[in-house]
């Protein structure tokens, strides 16, 4: 790959939807243009050995930029549908599974040293919640987790998709709320404006204690752990 040649160049040349643009029966429309934000995070672990995990594998286009873009990284693709093990290359592996199957974590433990996953799955924010949940913990340290599509979960984004919030609190008031327990953690202010966080299941406060940072693009939230 040549030095100089960017994340949403590969998009294009793999024609994934996370690119500027995307051909789609013959028809280029613009893409979801994730990339140009995503590089300007991800482009750090370019020399780095490490595992990519992308919940929802589509056409297998992403699995194979992200192939490209990270010569010595594990691409793992997870999805349902039990044809896409075809996808299987070197440095390219494939898991048939649910995003939200309980024994998902310790398939994925196989692999060293996961730094990335990109939840491009059911895209209903029940499932992304608890995806984000179960597998946040087994991202290691320095690595980020990436949730597209969120504006798909909005009522009537898909209307024949069953409803799957799991209760009245939407993914973007879930995803900001994460970040609030920050200047506790670290114990920069004293004032606990968050009584009820030790309320809270344990799992969800080891989350929250281990969130570096989030940053919000344009239907995708970017969370990076500590």
């Amino acid at each position: 790959m040549a030095k100089n040649v960017s994340l949403d160049q590969l998009g294009l040349k793999y024609n994934t939807d996370k690119a500027s643009l995307f051909t789609h029966n013959n028809t280029t429309v613009k893409g979801h243009d994730y990339l140009k934000y995503y590089e300007l995070f991800l482009k750090e672990l370019k020399k780095e050995k490490f595992t990519m995990v992308e919940l929802g594998c589509f056409t297998g286009a992403s699995l194979k930029m992200w192939k490209e873009y990270y010569p010595k990284a594990d691409i793992v693709g997870v999805d349902l549908n039990p044809n896409l093990k075809k996808l299987e290359e070197d440095r390219i592996h494939f898991i048939c599974s649910d995003a939200v199957a309980s024994d998902l974590p310790a398939k994925l433990k196989e692999f060293n040293n996961i730094k990335c996953i990109i939840d491009d799955c059911s895209h209903a924010w029940g499932d992304q919640r608890r995806s984000f949940e179960m597998l946040f913990p087994i991202l290691n340290g320095g690595g980020y987790y990436i949730i597209e599509d969120l504006e798909c979960g909005a009522m009537g984004a898909y209307p024949s998709y069953p409803p799957k919030v799991l209760d009245a609190q939407v993914f973007w008031d879930y995803a900001a709320d994460r970040m609030k327990i920050l200047r506790v953690s670290e114990n920069r202010n004293q004032i606990n404006y968050r009584p009820f966080f030790n309320q809270l299941p344990e799992h969800i406060q080891n989350i929250e204690l281990s969130i570096d940072m989030a940053f919000l693009v344009p239907g995708s939230i970017i969370f990076r752990k500590k």
